[in-house]
Order: structure tokens, then C-alpha cells, then sequence
């Protein structure tokens, strides 16, 4: 279905680092978060569970955010 969203920036940094990462769509990056986040009922600090990959997930507190291959890229090249 198409739509038009408005959505946050640490969101949509999640979601197009996923996308590129997985060679997915932007709209399936998305659609997948979301559903993730409908299955686990997360909010706030509770508990992520583990990744497909087996590896644990910390709690995700208000004030984090996604780490992406261009975040570390740009602090790499200011130091």
C-alpha cells in the first residue's frame, strides 16, 4: 500500500542503514521495524530480546540512538 508518512529522523536513519545493509526497499525497511515493534510491544527501556543473528539486544532508552556506517564514517574522518 502506498502511503505518506511523516517519520523520525532516528527512524528513517534506521530504516535507509537497513535497507542498505540487507538490500531491501526503504518501504520494506520500514514496514519490518514497525512490525517488530508491534510483535515485542516495545517502549521505552523495556528489554529488545535477541537479534535473528542470536546476539543479545540492550535496552533502548529514550535518549539512544542508531549508530549508522555513516555516523561512524564522519566521526572517523573528524579525528
Amino acid at each position: 500500500m502506498r502511503t505518506t508518512l511523516e517519520l523520525d529522523d532516528r527512524l528513517l536513519r534506521a530504516a535507509r542503514a537497513m535497507a542498505e545493509q540487507r538490500g531491501i526497499s526503504l518501504g520494506t525497511a520500514v514496514s519490518e521495524l514497525a512490525l517488530r515493534g508491534l510483535a515485542g510491544g516495545m517502549g521505552g527501556n523495556e528489554s529488545r530480546g535477541a537479534a535473528p543473528d542470536g546476539f543479545p539486544l540492550l535496552p533502548l532508552g529514550p535518549a539512544d540512538h542508531v549508530i549508522t556506517d555513516e555516523l561512524v564514517a564522519e566521526y572517523r574522518d573528524d579525528a
